[in-house]
This record gives C-alpha cells, sequence and structure tokens, in this order.
C-alpha cells in the first residue's frame, strides 16, 4: 500500500538538503547547526489568532503557553488533543482558504508559495523548517517565544527539554552504544531515515548507527530493500508506519526471509507512532527518547 507519506518524505528531504548542513548529524550535540526559522514577513507585535500549519510549530506554541492565542492549526496537528484542528495541510492552493479564521500570524514547515500570496494579503507568516537537532529545536522555540510574546515560556521549555533528554540518555546506561538500528517509514518502499535527520539524530543520542547511512544515495530519506535490511541485520528495527500501514512486530517478522533477523528474534521490533518520524516538537521528542531509553535498558 502506498502511503501519502511518500509526498511528504520527498518534502523533506528537499528541505533538508536546501537548509540542513552536513554537519548536523551530531544534531543534539554541542556543535550542531540550529535550523534557521525564516521570517516571511514581519510579525505583529502579539499576535492573538494564529494559524499553525506545522505539528511541530503548534506542540512547541502550547508548549510555551501561546496556545490561547492559536484560532487554527493543520490537520497534523494531533498533539495537543484540544488544539483547534483543520483540515488544513499547508499545501492549499490559495492563501484566501485561511482568511476566514482571520489569523494574524500563519506558520508553516516549508517554504511555499502560499507565503507570498500571504504577504499580499498584508498577513504575516514564518517558516519554520525541519529541524536538524535541538540546537535547531531551541532556535524555533526562541524565535516563537519572541513573535507570541512568550520568549520566558520558551527559555523554560528549552530548560526541560534539554533536562529530559539527558535523563533519558542516562537511563539508557549506554545499552545503545554501537548497536545498530533500522527505522521504517514505508513496508512497500521500505522508506527510511538517516542520521542526518531529526529522527536519526535522537538515535545518535544513545551511540546508536543507523543503517541507511550505508545506502550512498544521497537523501536524507532513502529508499532501502528488503535485501538491504537483511544483510546489514540490524540489532534494532522501529516502525513508524504503524497508523498509515498497520505495522507490528507480527508483521514485520512474517515478511519474505525477517524471521532470522537478529532484531526480530531479540524482540527487538519496536512500533512507534508514525509521527516520530516527521515532527519535532517537545511532546514528540520527550516520548521517543524515553520510548528509547526503556528500549535500550529496560
Amino acid at each position: 500500500m502506498r502511503r501519502p507519506w511518500a509526498k511528504v518524505l520527498l518534502t523533506l528531504s528537499a528541505a533538508l538538503a536546501a537548509c540542513v548542513p552536513p554537519a548536523a548529524v551530531s544534531a543534539l550535540g554541542a556543535t550542531a547547526a540550529a535550523s534557521p526559522a525564516v521570517a516571511a514577513s514581519t510579525t505583529a507585535a502579539r499576535p492573538t489568532r494564529i494559524l499553525s500549519l506545522s505539528a511541530s510549530a503548534t506542540q512547541m506554541l502550547y508548549a510555551i503557553g501561546a496556545g490561547s492565542q492559536v484560532v487554527g492549526v493543520d490537520k497534523y496537528s494531533t498533539y495537543p488533543p484540544y488544539a483547534p484542528r483543520t483540515k488544513f495541510t499547508g499545501d492549499e492552493s490559495s492563501a484566501e482558504d485561511y482568511l476566514y479564521l482571520r489569523p494574524d500570524l500563519v506558520i508553516f514547515a516549508f517554504q511555499t508559495n502560499l507565503v507570498h500570496q500571504l504577504k499580499l494579503l498584508g498577513i504575516p507568516s514564518l517558516v519554520l523548517p525541519p529541524a536538524s537537532g535541538m540546537p535547531g529545536v531551541d532556535s524555533q522555540l526562541a524565535q516563537l517565544g519572541a513573535a507570541t510574546g512568550h520568549a520566558a515560556g520558551a527559555k523554560k521549555v528549552e530548560a526541560s527539554l534539554a533536562g529530559d533528554i539527558t535523563a533519558a540518555v542516562r537511563t539508557a546506561d549506554g545499552a545503545g552504544r554501537g548497536k545498530s538500528y533500522y527505522i521504517e517509514l514505508d513496508p512497500t518502499y521500505y522508506y527510511t531515515a538517516t542520521s542526518k535527520t531529526f529522527i536519526g539524530a535522537e538515535f545518535s543520542l544513545f551511540g546508536m548507527r543507523d543503517i541507511a547511512d550505508g545506502v550512498g544515495h544521497g537523501s536524507a530519506y532513502p529508499e532501502v530493500s528488503a535485501e538491504y535490511i537483511l544483510k546489514e541485520n540490524p540489532d534494532y528495527v522501529f516502525l513508524a508506519d504503524t497508523v498509515c500501514c498497520h505495522q507490528t512486530a507480527a508483521t514485520f517478522a512474517h515478511r519474505p526471509g525477517f524471521s532470522i533477523l537478529r532484531a526480530v528474534k531479540l524482540h527487538h521490533v519496536v512500533p512507534v507512532n508514525d509521527s516520530v518520524a516527521s515532527q519535532w516538537g517537545p511532546h514528540t521528542i520527550e516520548v521517543f527518547t524515553s520510548l528509547l531509553a526503556r528500549t535500550l535498558h529496560p
């Protein structure tokens, strides 16, 4: 089954190639570069009708205390569950679709022609591209804090995230060091993510090795094959296609030849929510790093 995520993967790959430097492979370390937040037009002093068309930005807005200023979020913003979700995707053909919400700030995850359309309509917008690691997340938190009047809240979230991540790594106690992994985004085309992505950087926190780094396709979200997975024989498998494609540890193990994989034999096939591979909001980060810690060191 071809999942809608394939289009998202291509967009992510293009965006990362355009704005994320190769050094971001150590994305959660002190030397990683921050993904810049791109202001498309000057934001209001303190917007009160924000439309967030980025699930990660939605998480950030509510975390820093700007939730009461949000009047709409995109269809992919599932956290917090009470956010005013719409049918918007950020890929609409006309910015006029947003006018009924009377937004005074629209936030995107990718550069789009809608930014120019909004400018012509006199509506400020902000583009927060895919973060390559925590420096990028911290930068976006600061941008949103400044844009919404919640700078102090942004600093508080940044400190809280740093503490949670440190605690998760400490809990793992080095159990992931040197262990290989494969994260699956699509069960048909075997799309995966390299360590140059945000999700890959989270694995790198625990010293893990991404088998996709050896593919050599030049894409941060390459397509591999069943034969390649069998050859690499990863220690851990994470299935980020449980929502779209109903994958489980059992369905993975029943694929031809996969029963012999080390991860299958050791019961190291871990189902996760699809969003962990495409969102870099505080909630997603906290949940996933905590899961990694518990998986590596039960």
